[in-house]
């Protein structure tokens, strides 16, 4: 029991640490910030030969659709709060989205004035062809993925992500939030699924061909699945937790799922 205690006071000092991020993220201090300003930014970038695109804000959610198009389609939302619509509307203009081909990787990024107790969000809305590759990464907010068949990378520190009409080709991390992946039924694609999240819940719905090898743990919460696994080790946990190994199908592929605080779902 003891290690139980420490698990769970690890735990809630990492969920008040990654709070503490967030507020620090989004909120203004020592002033009153109630003055806002929006600006939109909209890009455009040819694909050629790049293979992945990269997109990064620091506070901010990223949605990205799958499309048959051959150029990236980029809509950037920038929030800025200060004490006054003056400084709010500086800020905002002072923000800069820049695309940038680095070999075969597309890289759109934020470019923001250095300032203290203000607040400036950038979210993404983009269209990118379905085949390429993704690595999106949000430090506070939400990633929000459909209809891409590359092989997607994502992480947030405080937020959700959620992923459907994808390939099992998946490694999703997140530090305060849920992850919720829905693959597609496309044959001769190995799952290669890696999904985790410190506190926050996992479901995972598998193709209907679905073959992998399964390691799923969960340290406080449950476990559950719909999908008939041969198990190759005990379920294993302490009362709050759970543990399973196993495989679906013939086991060509890999699927790690691993909560925290949370439970998972295998569907």
């Amino acid at each position: 029991m003891k290690k139980k205690g420490l698990v769970k006071i690890l735990l809630l000092y990492l969920l008040c640490a990654w709070i503490t991020v967030a507020g620090c993220g989004i909120s203004c201090y020592g002033s009153d910030c109630r003055a806002k300003f929006k600006r939109s930014e909209h890009l455009s970038a040819p694909i050629q030969t790049a293979e992945t695109i990269a997109v990064k804000t620091d506070v901010g959610s990223i949605t990205v659709n799958g499309s048959d198009v051959t150029v990236c389609d980029i809509i950037a939302k920038i929030t800025a709060k200060a004490p006054t619509t003056e400084e709010a509307e500086q800020l905002a203009a002072e923000t800069k989205i820049r695309v940038e081909p680095s070999g075969d990787t597309l890289n759109i990024k934020v470019d923001k004035p250095s300032v203290r107790n203000r607040s400036i969000i950038v979210d993404f809305e983009i269209t990118a062809p379905r085949q390429i590759n993704l690595h999106c990464e949000t430090g506070v907010g939400d990633v929000k993925v459909s209809d891409i068949s590359g092989r997607i990378k994502a992480s947030a520190g405080v937020g959700s992500i959620t992923c459907s009409q994808v390939m099992p080709q998946l490694k999703l991390e997140v530090g305060v939030g849920n992850i919720k992946a829905g693959c597609c039924d496309t044959v001769g694609v190995t799952c290669d699924a890696d999904l985790k999240t410190d506190v926050g819940d996992i479901k995972f719905t598998c193709p209907s061909q679905l073959s992998a090898q399964v390691e799923a743990s969960t340290d406080v919460g449950s476990l559950h699945t719909n999908v008939p696994i041969t198990l190759t080790g005990k379920i294993g946990g302490w009362p709050v937790g759970k543990s399973l190994t196993g495989t679906i199908g013939t086991g060509t592929g890999r699927l790690h799922l691993k909560a925290g605080v949370g439970s998972i779902v295998i569907k």
